[in-house]
């Protein structure tokens, strides 16, 4: 169940009644926008600049932040609640490394962001990692959804993920 965060008050609290007052209803896209980009930022950050040797201030280029941003994403200080989740699972890491080498070729190139790339490579990470979309559908993607994926996984491996 989704909410829209412009709806009236008197509409919010009618709603209270449905779906009682302790539940959190949180968009896909917003739990992401906390939590999840800052993790995908952050393993392409160690990526550009451990891996691809680009400086903190180009990194914050391609990725369209700070350096300062950058430094704390590459010491583990901000962005941390989804890396060893993304890390640990080999194609989410091949995905980030290939679009973080595309990202940095085309800016090296043109001197700007492609953004499509960003765009694609953000929501194809996220509808993988993201518990919420994994529960109600991302409606920004028309990717395969989670769950799917997931139980294809889980065939495939014989064991269940939780």
């Amino acid at each position: 169940m989704y909410i829209c965060y412009d709806i009236k008050l008197s509409r919010r609290e009618s709603m209270e009644g449905v779906m009682g007052k302790e539940e959190k209803v949180e968009l896909p896209c917003e739990h992401a926008s906390k939590t999840i980009f800052p993790s995908i930022r952050s393993v392409m950050a160690k990526i550009l600049v451990e891996e691809f040797n680009v400086s903190k201030y180009m990194a914050s280029k391609i990725l369209g932040t700070t350096p300062a941003a950058i430094t704390l994403y590459t010491e583990g200080k901000r962005g941390d609640k989804y890396v060893k989740k993304i890390s640990s699972d080999e194609l989410l890491t091949e995905i980030l490394r290939n679009a973080a080498r595309e990202l940095l070729s085309y800016y090296n190139e043109t001197g700007k962001i492609n953004y499509d790339l960003y765009l694609r490579t953000f929501c194809s990470i996220c509808i993988q990692v993201n518990e919420v979309a994994a529960d109600f559908g991302c409606p920004a993607t028309r990717f395969e959804p989670p769950r799917k994926r997931r139980e294809l996984s889980q065939k495939s491996s014989g064991s269940p993920r939780a």
